[in-house]
This record gives C-alpha cells, structure tokens and sequence, in this order.
C-alpha cells in the first residue's frame, strides 16, 4: 500500500495527524503543502491521506484510518460503549474547542476595532462554556474519555498551546474547571501529547509574530 500525507505545520487539523503518527511511531512519506491545496485535495484541504491515490481529506477519517491500519498501540478500547465516548469527545474537541478558538486567529491583528473587545471575550465565554461541557462527560477519567490516550485525545494538545498562546496575546485567561486543569496536567506529563503541545506551540508563537510584522 502506497501511503503519502499533505500536510501543513501550521494547520490544527494536521496537528491531530501528527500526533499519531508519532504516538504509533508511522512511518509515512509527508508533503508540507503551503497553498494550492485544490490540486491535490477534493476538498482543497489538509491534511490529505493519499491511499494508493485516493485522496481522503478528512482528518478524523484519516486518523480512524491509521487507527485500523495500525492497530498497536490503540487508540480505541476493546468496549464498544467506551469507544462511543471516545469519538463524541473527539467530535466536541473537534467542534466546539477547536471551531471556537479559530475564530481568535482573525482578531489578532496591528490595529483593533472598538468591537473586537466585546468579541474576544464572548470568543473567551464560549470557550468556557465548552470546556464546562466536556468536563461534564468526560466525568474523572485521567484524559478526555478513559485512563488511557485515546483518539479523544489527538487534538488536544494544538487546543491548549493554541489557547495558552491566546491568552498571552489578548491578556485574558480562560476559567477552566479544576478537573480540566488536571487533565491539562495530565497531558503535559505524556510524551507524545506533550511532543505535540510544544510543536504546535511553538507554530503558533510563529504565527503570531509574523502576523503582526506584516
């Protein structure tokens, strides 16, 4: 099977990728793509997984597809139930965290609005309210949806740098409940999560910096 994955070091959606891809020590041949992603994507996005040229550019399709193609070490659980939890929560991080953060990358800019005060902290808000509602499902487990890494977990780490950098930038902190400072803790103890929390960090940082140079 010929694999090849179009990537970008920026994008919070390869972040996820590249944190398996190192969790399951994958082997795979990678294309940092910087634009014209219609030329290889359906979508004209990454990341994008060609399998012996079809292209899937999904990247929770991609990650179940590693998942299945490399089984050790799992990212699913042998209960079928658990595994439900598993994937709602990776949706909810998908969705809810990483939807709301994104739309903190438009207001970072030279000069402000009077408006984007009230935005950033309704940005802020929702975060908040998000994170309240996942600490509410995911109940005492030592990461999102069990005691072990799961595919819950894959885009975690760009959320948390992601939002510790914003809070630095905008001068603003997220209250976070107790039990989601734990597990940030938690995530911060794991070699790959943490790996991929430092790497995506430091893109943001980047990011950041030339977007205000420019």
């Amino acid at each position: 099977m010929n694999l090849k994955l179009y990537t970008n070091s920026h994008s919070v959606s390869c972040s996820k990728v590249e944190f398996i891809l190192d969790f399951k020590s994958i082997e795979i041949d990678k294309i940092e793509a910087i634009n014209n992603y219609g030329s290889f994507s359906p979508t004209a996005t990454v990341p994008c997984l060609s399998i012996d040229g079809l292209m899937i550019s999904d990247s929770g399709a991609i990650l179940e597809f590693l998942e299945e193609k490399y089984p050790e070490p799992s990212l699913l659980s042998d209960h079928p139930n658990v595994n439900s939890k598993i994937r709602f929560l990776a949706t909810l991080v998908d969705e809810k965290l990483v939807g709301s953060i994104r739309k903190l990358f438009g207001l970072v800019k030279i000069t402000s609005h009077p408006s984007d005060g009230l935005m950033i902290e309704n940005i802020f808000k929702e975060i908040e309210n998000h994170l309240l509602l996942i600490n509410n499902i995911r109940k005492e487990e030592k990461y999102l949806a069990s005691n072990e890494v799961s595919l819950a977990d894959c885009n975690a780490p760009a959320f948390f740098s992601m939002l510790k950098e914003f809070e630095i930038h905008f001068n603003k902190e997220v209250i976070k409940p107790n039990e989601i400072r734990i597990y940030e803790e938690n995530l911060q103890m794991h070699k790959n999560l943490y790996k991929e929390y430092k790497r995506y960090g430091f893109e943001i940082r980047t990011w950041i910096a030339n977007k205000l140079l420019s």
